[in-house]
């Protein structure tokens, strides 16, 4: 039963060729140069997007300036006012707005006759209570 003399087994590697790392790593460079060329587009983009709302908000800024400018004093906005509340203390009472104490109308008789005639008085009518 002896088969003779055993003997070690032969290890070869068997990995990827040179030609397959090559083309790895170029695809790897490939994809460092489109990963950056692709963050500074929406760098670029998302440094137009504040500029343009920088000037959004200085706009607005500069309105809101020209409005307080040209609108002036609290006091000439409320007096200018087409429904202006005054409390001017130089009023006399002639000169006040006043109303009269609203009439109270009278009441008509009510016209309503219940005839207790029509009903007999026995058991059945009116108002039954259980007991």
């Amino acid at each position: 039963m002896c088969f003779g003399s055993p003997s070690a087994p032969t290890i070869t590697y068997s990995g990827p060729s040179a030609e397959d790392v090559a083309a790895s790593n170029a695809a790897l460079d490939a994809f460092k140069a489109d990963t950056a060329a692709s963050n500074q587009a929406f760098q670029t983009s998302i440094n137009n997007q504040i500029s343009d709302a920088q000037a959004g908000t200085q706009a607005l800024l500069d309105q809101l300036t020209d409005i307080q400018a040209n609108a002036g004093s609290v006091n000439n906005i409320v007096d200018d006012a087409p429904y202006a509340v005054t409390t001017d203390t130089n009023v006399t009472p002639d000169d006040a707005q006043t109303t009269a104490e609203v009439a109270k109308k009278k009441k008509k008789p009510s016209t309503l006759k219940i005839s207790s005639g029509g009903l007999q008085a026995s058991g059945g009518t009116g108002v039954n209570y259980g007991v």
